[in-house]
C-alpha cells in the first residue's frame, strides 16, 4: 500500500446514486408528519429503515462540499433511531423534524451535484414533490 494512501475511497456517481435512491424512498416526509402530529404513533419498521439509510449515507464517500450535509443527516438519523427504539412518543417530534430537514438538504444537494457532474443545467433544487412527496 502506498504510504500516501489515506484509505479514503473515491467519490463515484454510482455510490452517490445508490445512497440518494435509497434515502429518497424511505418516506421521511410521512414519518415526520406522523411523528410531529397531535397523536404520534411509532411504526416498528421505521428504526430499521432509518438505520439502513444511515448506513447508506455513512458508507458513501461524499464530495467535500456535501460532507457536512451527510454528517448532519447521519447525526440526525442516530438521534431519531435512539428515540424510536425507546418508543418514546413524547420525544420524537424534534428528532423527526431535524432528520426530515437534513434529508432534504442532502438529497437536494446530492442530486444537484450529480446533475452538474453530468453537465446538466439545474434550475433550483431537486423537486421532491414530483415524487408525490412520499419520502
Amino acid at each position: 500500500m502506498d504510504s500516501s494512501d489515506t484509505g479514503a475511497q473515491p467519490v463515484t456517481p454510482a455510490g452517490l446514486l445508490a445512497s440518494l435512491a435509497y434515502i429518497d424512498n424511505v418516506g421521511f416526509h410521512g414519518i415526520a408528519t406522523t411523528l410531529t402530529g397531535p397523536d404520534p404513533k411509532i411504526d416498528r419498521n421505521w428504526a430499521a429503515l432509518i438505520r439502513n439509510a444511515h448506513i447508506a449515507v455513512a458508507a458513501t464517500t461524499w464530495p467535500v462540499d456535501l460532507q457536512a450535509a451527510a454528517d448532519r443527516f447521519t447525526h440526525a438519523a442516530e438521534e431519531l433511531i435512539a428515540v424510536l427504539e425507546r418508543r418514546d412518543t413524547a420525544a420524537v417530534a424534534e428528532p423527526a423534524k431535524e432528520l426530515h430537514i437534513a434529508y432534504h438538504a442532502l438529497s437536494d444537494a446530492g442530486w444537484s451535484h450529480l446533475a452538474a457532474a453530468a453537465g446538466m443545467k439545474t434550475e433550483g433544487d431537486h423537486d421532491h414533490h414530483g415524487h408525490g412527496h412520499s419520502h
